[in-house]
């Protein structure tokens, strides 16, 4: 008993100490909650113990991870970190590759599941088709909204630009990466219906994923970053992003280097083979480890006759096919370019596409679903059921669809479209049609399909598109060729038949290479096939097919460039041997803007204000003009700011008027300031007015108050003014010194062209080293200055035969017309 009396009497002493300490609280101002939250949020001993020893783990793990980063670090440095990178890049891009087309393989066999299982319902199969591929559509755009607008497109006209020196913001980020890989695989999930690539996309993620893994290299090696080391990581990054899709390295390789680079140095073709080899390694392993391949092997297995593929009289043939895809590709480029500069220049379209992208993405999908429905038109179409792989296999194909549609009893069931998926030339079948029509109906129609298609912006690539139909156009010209030579060729009494995939092979390859204006499409196709025994028609047929695309119209990258007005030199002509005899002298502008040793800081005022160029020369004197160096607007900007900072001019007031001005004077900024200054003058006011209960004694403190503010009212006029006046003396006094050139951080040696130098000369020189500007001089003298505009009128002159010398005169007019170039002052500031 005595045990639970004292048990009790503890719990009641408990209780009132628990009630008194929340009484002292409530007395201290807090309430129940506040009180909960302080117990419920206290430490006790425990926590501490936990907090503790997770400190402890902590740094035991700290003291286990330094040996190791150590070691790896002396291994980098050992073995060589360009090494390791570029062994990283490949396999990781291989990677991504491979388990993107698996995740687009099962995403098109689901949505052709549903659609076989919705058979007895035509009006629900529409609807699913419809609306799988409307919903792809608008998450690849919305993701190239919301989550960064720099995955929109294929970036490889961006990487071009690049490489030429042009920094773009956020183009390597890993939100971009992130945003271009969920964009492209809605695209390509997609299939033939809206038909679009993934080489422009892989090749700027490879770009990405090459920046952030050379960042981290250095991190590791403890090294600084350079251009010149970024330039040999986005040159491998490229060459890695053309051969993990095409799992060709060498065709790879040059196809990156031709699409993206002006100049490329032999130094780096090794880390660019490197890189693609470890892909193209990578990604025939991996199709090995999930049986998708029985060994590593080309990607299109083909089974050509090697002895006797063609003969002498086939080469015609072969060269007309070249002339079919040049002409071809000339009308695809013109159209395309002028169905975005329509729909950029026509206000409200172009407002309507950029504040509704989603909505216009699901417009396009929606007309292109319909249009390839299996069981609408789509059935006279070809290969509406079939990706773009299994369409460039039926292609290579070896066998003469004509023949063999007549062998097999073409479309055994009866049902157009043919649901077979282990024959795919079935798709190819319709009992209304032949197949001949149908690939003709194919190649017409995929043309339009394709540039309505480019106007989406999304994520997608735009090589694939064109490689595939090439191969369609050389399939129909090698069908047709067949039919009219049912027997083959006779040469020397020897009848060889007529290969069609051939004839594909050689149209993929002439047609890409004269939309891109590229000549390594050829090696690619042979490392596609494994087919080397037509490499001198296929080689015939992409030079003549350049050689029309070339002389009329600019590469598809280059389009693109014109038409987001980014900075880039069209191309000299081949054979514009007028370009060797226009000189610097003929197109440079010598209505000069510079600034003379000795300038004093009024003269740094009048020229920012009368010019929007970056940099100004500066020379010696007026009469020898020997150029000194250069000196860029942001220095003279900053010079002038601190000259005439408000800093300066307050300590110059104090001194002035002392301590009684510093009480009406409060800092406000630079801009600000004066007006701040005054507006305190103004509203500093006497408040000792007295008031009373009498009409007399009020009427006098009114008359007495209205007299006091018109006399302040006119001191403060007089302040101001003998204000104004001072600042304005300070002022010329500041602007009248003379600027000390050890305050100037001057460029002593700017990029400079002598008057007699080629216009190929200057146009290699701004490609090679990335100009922007370079002085023309004579024997030292400053004559004249070149930028980018200029070099870029003078190549179109040439290409389009307009080109006329400038004289003083006409350079003065085009200072004032020519929208690229700031107008000039009239007079010089010196």
């Amino acid at each position: 008993m005595g045990v639970l009396r004292s048990d009790k009497l503890e719990e009641t002493h408990q209780g009132e100490e628990s009630v008194s300490e929340v009484e002292r609280k409530e007395k201290r101002g807090e309430s129940k909650a506040e009180s909960e939250m302080s117990e419920a949020f206290s430490y006790t001993a425990t926590d501490k113990d936990q907090q503790g020893r997770l400190h402890q783990a902590c740094g035991c793990l700290t003291r286990l991870l330094t040996p190791v980063g150590l070691a790896l670090r002396r291994l980098l440095l050992r073995v060589g970190e360009d090494w390791i990178f570029l062994f990283l890049l490949g396999i990781c891009m291989a990677t991504i590759s491979f388990g993107l087309d698996v995740t687009i393989a099962k995403l098109q066999r689901t949505n052709l599941w549903v659609y076989d299982r919705l058979h007895q319902y035509l009006y629900l199969q529409y609807f699913s088709w419809v609306l799988y591929h409307v919903l792809l559509m608008m998450t690849s755009a919305g993701v190239a909204k919301y989550i960064s607008p720099q995955a929109a497109g294929s970036g490889i006209p961006e990487i071009k630009v690049t490489l030429r020196g042009v920094v773009l913001a956020e183009f390597f980020t890993l939100r971009t990466f992130i945003a271009k890989l969920i964009g492209v695989t809605c695209t390509l999930a997609a299939g033939s219906t809206i038909f679009l690539g993934k080489v422009g996309p892989f090749v700027h993620m490879a770009t990405i994923l090459a920046t952030q893994l050379g960042r981290l290299m250095v991190k590791l090696v403890g090294a600084k970053e350079n251009p010149s080391r970024k330039y040999e990581l986005l040159i491998a990054g490229a060459a890695v992003g053309v051969a993990c899709c095409f799992v060709a390295p060498v065709g790879g390789v040059l196809f990156s280097v031709e699409a993206t680079a002006t100049h490329f140095a032999v130094r780096n073709y090794w880390r660019g083979f490197f890189a693609a080899t470890c892909a193209a390694l990578m990604f025939r392993l991996l199709a090995v480890i999930n049986r998708e391949k029985e060994t590593v092997a080309i990607l299109f297995t083909t089974n050509w006759r090697v002895e006797f593929p063609f003969d002498l009289p086939e080469y015609l043939s072969y060269a007309i096919l070249g002339v079919v895809c040049g002409c071809v590709c000339c009308v695809y480029l013109f159209l395309h370019r002028t169905t975005l500069l329509f729909l950029q220049n026509h206000p409200r379209i172009s407002k309507f596409i950029r504040n509704n992208r989603i909505l216009y993405a699901a417009f396009v999908s929606w007309v292109l679903a319909s249009i390839t429905f299996p069981h609408g038109f789509g059935q006279y179409l070809g290969g509406t059921r079939l990706t773009m792989k299994e369409h460039l296999e039926t292609f290579f194909n070896n066998i003469t669809w004509g023949v063999e549609e007549l062998s097999l009893g073409a479309n055994i069931t009866g049902q157009p479209p043919n649901p077979s998926y282990h024959n795919n030339f079935l798709q190819w079948t319709n009992p209304n049609m032949s197949t001949l029509e149908i690939l003709a109906c194919f190649v017409v129609l995929k043309f339009f399909m394709l540039l309505f298609a480019n106007t989406m912006i999304i994520p997608a690539g735009y090589f694939l598109p064109v490689f595939v139909y090439g191969a369609g156009l050389g399939r129909l010209y090698g069908e047709i060729m067949a039919k009219i030579f049912p027997d083959g060729i006779i040469s020397e009494g020897i009848p060889i038949k007529i290969t069609p995939a051939g004839y594909a092979l050689a149209g993929a390859a002439a047609y890409s290479g004269a939309v891109t204006h590229t000549l390594s499409t050829a090696l690619l196709v042979f490392e596609l096939s494994g087919q080397m025994s037509h490499i001198l028609p296929v080689l015939i047929a992409v030079l003549i097919a350049n050689a029309i695309s070339q002389s009329y119209q600019n590469s598809f990258f280059d389009l693109i460039i014109i038409v987001k007005k980014l900075p880039y030199l069209p191309k000299l002509k081949m054979g514009q041997n007028s370009a060797h005899d226009i000189c610097a002298e003929d197109f440079m502008v010598t209505n000069l803007q510079y600034l003379i040793k000795g300038f004093k800081y009024r003269n740094i005022r009048s020229l920012l204000k009368s010019s929007d160029l970056k940099q100004f020369p500066i020379v010696d004197s007026e009469e020898s003009k020997i150029l000194l160096g250069s000196v860029s607007r942001k220095i003279l900007t900053k010079l002038l700011a601190d000259q005439l900072s408000t800093e300066r001019r307050i300590q110059y007031m104090l001194d002035k008027t002392g301590e009684k001005f510093s009480s009406n004077f409060t800092p406000m900024g630079d801009n600000g300031s004066e007006k701040a200054e005054l507006q305190n003058i103004d509203e500093c006011e006497y408040t000792d007015t007295t008031y009373s209960g009498q009409e007399t004694v009020v009427y006098e403190s009114e008359e007495k108050h209205k007299s006091r503010s018109d006399s302040r009212r006119r001191r403060s006029t007089k302040f101001k003014s003998h204000y104004l006046k001072m600042v304005e003396e300070w002022e010329c006094q500041q602007l009248n010194q003379e600027v000390p050139l050890e305050y100037l951080t001057i460029d002593p040696a700017p990029y400079r062209l002598l008057e007699k130098q080629t216009l190929y000369q200057c146009y290699d020189l701004f490609n090679l080293l990335g100009l922007r500007t370079a002085y023309v001089t004579r024997i030292g003298r400053l004559v004249g200055v070149v930028s980018l505009s200029e070099i870029k009128e003078a190549v179109d002159g040439t290409v389009k035969g307009t080109f006329s010398p400038r004289t003083r005169e006409e350079t003065e007019e085009t200072l004032h017309l020519n929208p690229l170039t700031p107008p000039a002052p009239g007079p010089t500031a010196s």
